[in-house]
């Protein structure tokens, strides 16, 4: 819990890390237009005039917030090099459903913004999409063409839309979830996920669709 006393060993970093990541569970409890700057000083244990030194407004606040989160959805669906392609794709997909469904609502806010946020959030999405599309390409073995970029990128908007619409309307269950997602991949792909433990060695790229 943190108290002023806790407050006097932070440094400005860690105090406006701490900001951040109380005003986030605030964001998710109250609702944006709910929350308030008082109460989120308070839990931080400082004054409101502190907690406007970091950040002018409410709406700086949730800036904030929401970097804080595209970093963590990044870090969270990063591939693992020592994973089959099969087992990189499923780990990465549970990652992003379970963080969109039961994070802050950060997830929720970057991916399907308010349109009074759209702007604030945009940048950050397109900044994430752009990041996750270059691990696409790259894990799935495709030559990085503007064709493929195409394909693999809308089959990202597809799971952002997966993702939301399972919070809106849960009756598909997150295993049915992630079938349909690996299912949609694998057709763009034009073969099955490889299941066989990463080469050591350079593998070329390919056209989707070739076989593997």
């Amino acid at each position: 819990m943190s108290n002023s006393t806790d407050g006097a060993r932070l440094s400005p970093a860690q105090r406006r890390a701490q900001i951040v990541e109380i005003a986030s569970s605030h964001f998710s409890r109250d609702g944006i237009a709910g929350a308030s700057m008082s109460a989120i000083a308070a839990e931080a244990g400082v004054t409101r005039a502190l907690v406007y030194h970091y950040f002018p407004g409410k709406e700086s606040l949730l800036e904030a917030v929401l970097e804080r989160e595209a970093d963590r959805v990044l870090l969270a669906t990063a591939p693992d090099p020592a994973l089959s392609q099969s087992e990189n794709v499923e780990r990465s997909l549970l990652a992003f459903f379970e963080r969109f469904s039961s994070s802050s609502g950060g997830v929720r806010e970057l991916y399907a913004p308010s349109s009074a946020r759209a702007s604030m959030t945009e940048g950050l999405a397109a900044a994430n999409h752009v990041v996750q599309l270059d691990r696409l390409v790259s894990a799935s073995g495709a030559e990085d063409t503007p064709a493929n970029r195409l394909a693999l990128g809308a089959w990202l908007a597809f799971v952002e839309y997966a993702a939301r619409t399972s919070v809106t309307s849960p009756a598909v269950s997150r295993a049915e979830l992630l079938r349909l997602c690996t299912t949609a991949l694998e057709s763009i792909l034009g073969h099955p996920l490889s299941t066989a433990p990463p080469p050591t060695d350079h593998t070329h790229h390919r056209h989707i669709g070739d076989t593997p």
